[in-house]
């Protein structure tokens, strides 16, 4: 799937999910990437969990996870990480979506090419709403989420949660 010629989301398989933690590691911050298991750093836990995740991932929106992950490449290289995760909303099918970039891909128009490609994703899934959350100070995935057409909601526990009605 292609939003310009230069960005594109593609499915990781073993050897992209290697290049998507190879970036991880040189180019973001691991508490950017995965939960903090096992200490600071790219330890054995959070390694583990970056392989667990992308390889329940790959079931996708109707697989055991519920969940689909991409990689999401620019100019032919590995920029970064962008998810879809089904979640129970009043009824109404919704999915959470998050995305991460390595620092050398950040502010050059990737992350809102990624963002419309998944929600485009998010459409053909039949989803009606996605959200996101991002910490308060975080102006530029603020901004990102907003020109997406993103409602935020200023929660007290210093996040935004950001609503796309699709």
């Amino acid at each position: 799937m292609n939003a310009s010629p230069d960005v594109t989301l593609v499915d990781v398989d073993e050897t992209v999910a290697d290049q998507l933690l190879q970036l991880a590691k040189r180019d973001a911050s691991p508490d950017e990437v995965a939960p903090p298991l096992g200490g600071p750093g790219w330890n054995l836990e959070r390694t583990a969990w970056f392989y667990s995740y992308h390889h329940a991932a790959a079931g996708g929106l109707d697989g055991p996870a519920a969940e689909k992950s991409w990689a999401v490449f620019s100019g032919g290289r590995v920029a970064g990480s962008v998810r879809l995760k089904r979640v129970t909303s009043a009824g109404t099918p919704s999915a959470e979506t998050g995305i991460w970039l390595g620092r050398s891909f950040r502010a050059r128009g990737i992350g809102g090419a990624a963002l419309h490609l998944v929600l485009e994703e998010a459409r053909r899934a039949g989803l009606s709403r996605v959200t996101a959350r991002t910490l308060a100070g975080n102006a530029g995935a603020q901004r990102l989420l907003a020109s997406a057409g993103a409602q935020l909601i200023f929660d007290d526990d210093g996040t935004v949660r950001a609503v796309v009605e699709l």
